[in-house]
C-alpha cells in the first residue's frame, strides 16, 4: 500500500498532489487554501448522491486464519497428565479483541491436556500476558485415556492499550492444574515471549486472509464512541442553522439535505476549531504494517494523512447514525457516507482537503475519484477495496476497545 497516485482537480488553479497510503505523503500540496469563514458561511447545494452496489464478501467463509507464527512451549507431565501449549509469537494489538471470534483470528493460546489415567480428572486452565492482559481461566473435565483442548484468548486491558505507543516484548503466563480432593496440583507453570504491537500499527497481509478481508477489518480503527468524536461532533454542532446534531436519516434521498449538512458542520468544526490539516506520516518499521492513527489522535494532533482522516470522518458519520464506507485505491483512501438508508446513494469526500478547500470542493473531488475507482472497485481489482462499516459491524469487527 505505499505506491503513488497522482491526483489532479483545477481549483482556480491546477493542483498536483502524489499521494501515498502508506502515509499519503504529499509534502508539496497545493490546494488553495479556501477556508469557511465561521458560523455564518453558507453550505452550498448538495451535489447528486451516486447510487453504489456495495460489494459483497465482507464476511469470511473459511475458518479462522494464522495471522501469526504458532509456538510450542516444553510439555509437561504430573500424575500421568501431561499439558502443553501453542502460542502466537504476537499480539497485534488493533484487532486483539478479534482473537478467537469465529471466521477471524485463531485463539491466541491453546492447550492441550492428556489424562493418562483411568478416571476423569478436573484441570484449571489459566492464561495471562502479564502487565497487558486479563486473565483468561478455565475449568474443564478431561475425561480417562483421553486428551481435550482448551483455546484461550487473554484480553488487552484499556490501560494497556491506552499506553501502547511502539511495539513490546512481554510475557505470556500460562499455567495448569489439576485438583487433587479440591485441591490444586500443578502440572504446568511456564512463560513464554510473546511481542504486542502498537494499538497504531494496522497489518496489511494476514496469512489465510485475502486483501479485501484484511481491509475489512480497518473498521477496528473507526470508533465512533471515541470522547474525542463526541467532541467533534458537540463543536460542530455550533455550525449547523438549528444549532441541533441530529442523528439518523431524516429524508429519502437526503431531500431535506440535513445529512450534507451536518457532514458540512463536521469540516467547518474540523477547520475552525481545530485547526485540522494534512500531515504525512510514512514511517514504519515492519514491511506489512503501516502506522495508522486513531480518530482521537488525529484531532489531539491537528492532523493526518488519507486514511486517518477517513477513519475520523467515519466515526463522526457512524456516531451520527449514518452508514459510512472507507474506499480504498492504489496508494490513497477516501471515505463515502450514505444520504439514506435505503438506497444505498453516497456523498464522497477526499477528507485531505480539510484546511485547504470547502466542503463542496472536498466532496466533487470525492465524486470524481469515485467516478474513476467504481469499476476496478466493483472488479475487484487489486489495490482496490470497499470497507463496509455497517457490513462489518454486522461480521463482528467492533472497535478497538480503547479508553
Amino acid at each position: 500500500m505505499g505506491s503513488g497516485r497522482m491526483l489532479r482537480r483545477h481549483l482556480g488553479a491546477a493542483a498536483i498532489v502524489a499521494v501515498i497510503v502508506a502515509g499519503c505523503s504529499s509534502a508539496g500540496a497545493t490546494w488553495p487554501v479556501v477556508r469557511p469563514s465561521g458560523a455564518d458561511a453558507s453550505v452550498g447545494p448538495a451535489p447528486s448522491a451516486v447510487h453504489v452496489v456495495i460489494p459483497t464478501g465482507s464476511a469470511r467463509a473459511s475458518s479462522n486464519a494464522t495471522e501469526a507464527p504458532r509456538q510450542t512451549a516444553n510439555a509437561a507431565t504430573v500424575d500421568q497428565i501431561t499439558a502443553d501449549y501453542t502460542y502466537k509469537s504476537e499480539l497485534i494489538t488493533p484487532l486483539a479483541h478479534l482473537y478467537g471470534k469465529e471466521n477471524f483470528l485463531d485463539d491466541f493460546v491453546i492447550v492441550t491436556v492428556k489424562n493418562d489415567n483411568s478416571e476423569p480428572v478436573r484441570v484449571v486452565v489459566e492464561s495471562q500476558v502479564v502487565d497487558y492482559t486479563d486473565k483468561s481461566s478455565d475449568t474443564v473435565t478431561v475425561d480417562a485415556n483421553s486428551s481435550q483442548e482448551i483455546r484461550q484468548d487473554p484480553r488487552l486491558t484499556t490501560t494497556a492499550i491506552d499506553n501502547l505507543n511502539s511495539a513490546h516484548d512481554a510475557d505470556l503466563h500460562v499455567t495448569v492444574a489439576y485438583l487433587q480432593n479440591g485441591e490444586p496440583r500443578t502440572v504446568l507453570d511456564q512463560t513464554s515471549q510473546t511481542t504486542v504491537t502498537s494499538r497504531r500499527d494496522f497489518p496489511w497481509k494476514i496469512k489465510g486472509f485475502t486483501d479485501q478481508e484484511i481491509y475489512n477489518m480497518l473498521a477496528v480503527m473507526v470508533t465512533p464512541t471515541d470522547p474525542g468524536v463526541e467532541d467533534l461532533i458537540q463543536k460542530a454542532r455550533q455550525y449547523d442553522p438549528s444549532k441541533a446534531m441530529t442523528s439518523g436519516y431524516e429524508s429519502s434521498g437526503d431531500q431535506d439535505g440535513s445529512v450534507y449538512q451536518r457532514l458540512a458542520d463536521v469540516w467547518q468544526a474540523e477547520t475552525n476549531d481545530y485547526d485540522l490539516g494534512y500531515v504525512s506520516t510514512t514511517v514504519s518499521f515492519e514491511a506489512e504494517t503501516q502506522r495508522i492513527r486513531l480518530p482521537e489522535e488525529v484531532l489531539t494532533q491537528q492532523g493526518g494523512n488519507c486514511i486517518e482522516t477517513s477513519l475520523l470522518y467515519a466515526s463522526v458519520a457512524e456516531a451520527l447514525g449514518l452508514d459510512a464506507a472507507i474506499i480504498l485505491i492504489p496508494g490513497h483512501a477516501y471515505v463515502g457516507i450514505s444520504v439514506d438508508d435505503t438506497d444505498q446513494n453516497y456523498y464522497f469526500i477526499e477528507t485531505t482537503m480539510i484546511g485547504q478547500a470547502t466542503f463542496d470542493e472536498a466532496t466533487q473531488y470525492g465524486l470524481n475519484e469515485w467516478n474513476d475507482a467504481s469499476p476496478h472497485v466493483q472488479a475487484g481489482d487489486a489495490g482496490y477495496g470497499w470497507v463496509d462499516v455497517p457490513t462489518a459491524r454486522k461480521d463482528g469487527i467492533t472497535p478497538i476497545p480503547w479508553h
